[in-house]
């Protein structure tokens, strides 16, 4: 079961009977079920960010291990500050509301891309997460080199490259994948 489908059922699990009686009611629901996927977006990002600080205090470790070389701990730094920038951009990312009189308008399959897409930004964590343990082991042996740090580097510029995508729709500057 995807991450985005287990958030999904635990919410609607956690709804009371008044709730679910509600539901019943039209324009009640379409409102409670845009609210429920903004929430269901909002729980999958703090699970990127929480997912993120793993590979944060890896990269401070390596940078430990890396104190006699300064060239390649300033990288090391270099790549830390790209993993803090972007757990910010995912911390302080648009939750999909749009309200009445906005020009750019946040429809509900927008919404249901938008967990899909956060819910694969954690796969993308998770290889980070695996090229970090990489580095830490090659660090620990003593053969890192600028070309491990530039791997990682690698994978945290695509990341990034597809949150922006990601924003680009929540600001109504893409429609389509």
């Amino acid at each position: 079961m995807a991450l985005n489908d287990t958030v999904r059922e635990k919410m609607k699990g956690d709804q009371g009977l008044v709730e679910r009686i509600k539901l019943y009611i039209p324009i009640y629901r379409g409102y409670k079920e845009r609210n429920l996927r903004r929430d269901e977006d909002r729980a999958v990002r703090t699970e990127l960010s929480r997912a993120l600080q793993g590979s944060k205090s890896d990269l401070a470790e390596i940078q430990r291990g890396l104190i006699s070389k300064p060239d390649l701990m300033m990288d090391v730094e270099r790549l830390r500050t790209k993993v803090d920038k972007y757990d910010i951009d995912v911390k302080k990312a648009v939750n999909g509301y749009s309200g009445f009189h906005d020009s750019v308008k946040i429809l509900e399959g927008d919404l249901d891309r938008l967990v899909e897409w956060d819910a694969k930004l954690l796969e993308d964590i998770q290889l980070l997460r695996e090229a970090v343990e990489a580095l830490l082991s090659v660090t620990d042996d003593g053969t890192v080199t600028k070309g491990n740090i530039r791997q990682v580097e690698r994978c945290v510029d695509d990341m990034a490259e597809a949150y922006n995508q990601r924003e680009a729709v929540m600001k109504g500057f893409q429609t389509e994948e």
